[in-house]
């Protein structure tokens, strides 16, 4: 009875137990993280989130790492959204439906519009309900919106998967792949700097990896610009070749695990695993960038785009005087409202102490959106404490760089209350909830100071239920 008591009560199912949304309640499950995260890489949650109602199979987290292996990851992939919403779609049906209205052998069409088929599994135990293969290991956890049946295996239409693409002939050198790439313009605009254009027009082979222009810009301020002035060239080439293998290397070449001589002269640490290619100075994941486009073939080699710029051990020690988090935002014009809120709230010793810690910072412009008048009285000395829950509510007791996210996360800020972070597609949002209107975009992330790490944000957060002063 205990335990019937206790899953009513983890289900939000019980009667007069208050109900929340279908996405809600995958997410107050431990077993439903891997779909949580799918949903938000298919931009579905809005749409489980609305009044349906819906019947969702919800595959468990084991059911998803059962698929074969890099399945998961490979659907994770901006380019292959359509084949996720297809595949999340095919487990959601259009109307409520309590496990006591199945029929075996009914077939029930789907939103991705095939039909799953109900069937009935016997064993000593009892009966099982069966969804295609998979079984029913938790039926009928109530939602706001619908009805949730949880399931062991993840449902695949029948439908299939598309050919491949063959891949263009390598007419280009490096430089000249690298040049007809928009992304990489900052890259080319460096090799230029450090006179490496002709020795990567050369036959080689080699091996580059090309950070795209997004990864440049987040170097720390004015690094990019002091290693493009002439007197400082021998570190951009350190930088550069560090980049660089002296032969040819494809994703399919690649163990789990290698450590490569680079044209630099130093070690550059390779991991493949579960689909995915990173690479950096170490194996910790603050090191480690992620291949984000592998296998571009240039007639003297291959490119693959990476989304950072990999500093060979020794720079990593001219990287490590940086400023404090409080400094670091006073250097930036667009964060002055957020440096004045700071100073008000009593915060700026906290943010200068040595953390670490994470810091959404609204912009200018996000202080101005809000409501008339919001932010004058927040700053009230009478204000101080709703102020302070506020700018804390933006504030993580750790240092958690972009490349450290997963899909989806809900972190506990240092106001208390928790926030929820997503990545996907190469962007990052934060906010109180995984609804669209609550969530801001990260417009810069990583900027690193020397206690943590600042994202700059393009709205303010609030925490949940807190009281917006107004008058």
């Amino acid at each position: 009875m205990k335990a019937c008591a206790f899953l009513c009560v983890l289900a939000g199912a019980c009667a007069g137990a208050p109900k929340v949304n279908i996405v809600k309640l995958a997410e107050s499950n431990k077993d439903l993280g891997t779909l949580v995260s799918a949903l938000v890489a298919a931009d579905l949650v809005d749409t489980l989130s609305s009044p349906g109602p819906f019947t969702v199979f919800a595959p468990t987290d084991e059911a998803f790492k059962a698929l074969p292996a890099g399945t998961f990851d490979s659907l994770m992939k901006p380019e292959n959204k359509k084949e996720l919403v297809d595949i999340l779609t095919y487990h959601v049906v259009g109307k409520s439906i309590p496990s006591h209205k199945f029929r075996y052998g009914e077939r029930i069409t789907t939103l991705e519009g095939n039909a799953v088929e109900i069937k009935e599994g016997r064993t000593a135990g009892g009966v099982n309900i069966y969804v295609n293969q998979a079984r029913v290991v938790a039926k009928d956890v109530a939602a706001s919106n619908g009805i949730v049946h949880i399931i062991n295996s993840v449902l695949i239409p029948p439908s299939p998967s598309p050919t491949p693409p063959a891949p263009a002939p390598a007419t280009k050198n490096i430089v000249q792949l690298a040049e007809s790439v928009s992304d990489l313009s900052t890259l080319v605009a460096a090799v230029v700097a450090g006179d490496l254009a002709d020795t990567l027009s050369s036959p080689g082979p080699f091996t580059v990896f090309a950070p795209t222009n997004e990864a440049f810009a987040a170097l720390p301020a004015g690094v990019l610009a002091n290693l493009m002035k002439p007197e400082n060239k021998k570190e951009l080439v350190d930088i550069l070749t560090y980049h660089v293998l002296p032969e040819q290397v494809l994703s399919t070449d690649l163990k789990a695990f290698q450590a490569v001589k680079t044209v630099e002269g130093k070690p550059l640490h390779v991991t493949k695993w579960g689909g995915g290619v990173r690479v950096g100075p170490s194996l910790e994941s603050k090191d480690l960038k992620n291949v984000i486009k592998a296998d571009n073939l240039a007639s003297n080699g291959v490119v693959h785009i990476i989304d950072g710029v990999l500093l060979p051990p020794s720079g990593l020690a001219a990287a490590a005087k940086r400023p404090n988090i409080v400094e670091l935002a006073e250097s930036v014009s667009d964060l002055s409202t957020l440096v004045a809120a700071v100073v008000a709230g009593d915060l700026a010793d906290t943010l200068s102490s040595p953390g670490p810690f994470t810091v959404f910072a609204p912009t200018n412009e996000a202080f101005a959106a809000l409501p008339a008048a919001v932010l004058a009285n927040l700053m009230k000395p009478e204000n101080k404490k709703e102020l302070v829950d506020i700018l804390t509510y933006h504030v993580l007791p750790e240092q958690v760089l972009s490349t450290d996210l997963k899909t989806f996360q809900a972190v506990k800020t240092v106001e208390g209350k928790p926030l929820h972070v997503t990545k996907w597609g190469g962007g990052v949002r934060v906010g109180p909830s995984l609804e669209s209107k609550d969530l801001k975009n990260v417009i810069k992330a990583d900027n690193l100071a020397s206690n943590g790490v600042v994202h700059i944000i393009d709205g303010v957060l609030l925490p949940p239920m807190s009281q917006i002063i107004v008058v």
